[in-house]
């Protein structure tokens, strides 16, 4: 029977957003934490000496991720993960979270083993492989890689523009991938406030007391991104239900693409914390930037 490799953290304060519950990039930072200590407890291979000693890096390729339930402060989330299947260079991480055993988030997580110089995949050392064989799924099948969009920006797409911080850079020298989540949310921020002129501030979550969780997110990172480049992110609607909408997004420096994104967003009344259909005048000026894929 295969190993799973399980920890268990709270939810802190330092997680949670004005909604209450834990704000979705925070997660994928909780991921990469159990990444980091899979590698130092479960494969014997700890970042510092994988990083700074071997000169090998351990990048994301592309994650998808599923919002089932939201976490609250106080409550104990347990993170598990196996492989689903294992490549010549790169690993499929199957990944839960549960609160006493009921599923809050599951994440499909490609990552590679790459040569920091030379910036390429490589194989996967025998050494290391032999250990992750032991977290490898029996009967898994591996699923197909997760697709966002074609990458074309439509005419209509929303732009917001980032600088690449010091302070979003890893000991990689490139950036740290949750940090692209945040952004992700800034650009989704920005378009509330300049786009449809609804600022989450004000309006939004004020008067309105709505707020906009994440349902699912999946991101295919085509290139990394390094300090002191702009960041471009283009935003335009792929769906527009009843209280739920489907968001694309692409990243991209001095037009070369970065980053695909592909999310899906709800609406809920904020007193009762359920979906509420949305409002009429919000639903017009969304529909600017609606781009339905052909």
């Amino acid at each position: 029977m295969a190993e799973r490799f399980v920890v268990e953290r709270p939810v802190r304060f330092a997680d949670c957003d004005p909604a209450g519950i834990v704000y979705f990039p925070r997660f994928l930072e909780m991921v990469n934490d159990l990444t980091e200590d899979w590698f130092e407890r479960g494969l014997a291979t700890p970042f510092n000496e994988l990083h700074l000693v071997k000169g090998h890096g351990v990048p994301v390729v592309n994650t998808q991720v599923e919002f089932l339930k939201a976490c609250r402060l106080g409550e104990r989330l347990t993170l598990d993960l196996g492989i689903e299947s294992l490549g010549r260079s790169s690993a499929v991480l199957a990944i839960r979270g549960l609160v006493a055993g009921e599923e809050r988030l599951k994440l499909r997580h490609k990552v590679a083993i790459v040569s920091l110089e030379a910036r390429r995949a490589i194989a996967i050392p025998e050494e290391l492989r032999a250990r992750m064989e032991r977290f490898v799924i029996p009967g898994g099948t591996r699923t197909p890689d997760p697709v966002t969009h074609d990458g074309k920006v439509p005419a209509n797409a929303f732009r917001s523009r980032h600088l690449v911080r010091f302070a979003y850079c890893d000991p990689a020298g490139v950036m740290f991938y949750p940090r692209f989540f945040d952004l992700l949310n800034a650009t989704l921020e920005d378009w509330f406030q300049s786009g449809i002129a609804c600022p989450f501030g004000g309006e939004f979550m004020g008067e309105r007391n709505l707020r906009i969780p994440a349902l699912s997110i999946t991101a295919e990172f085509l290139r990394a991104c390094r300090m002191g480049e702009f960041l471009d992110f283009d935003l335009w609607v792929t769906r527009l239900g009843r209280s739920s909408l489907g968001l694309a997004l692409a990243g991209s420096v001095a037009g070369e693409s970065r980053l695909r994104a592909s999310w899906t967003v709800c609406i809920i009344d904020f007193a009762t914390f359920k979906s509420t259909p949305i409002p009429a005048d919000l639903r017009a000026r969304m529909q600017a930037f609606l781009h339905s894929p052909s």
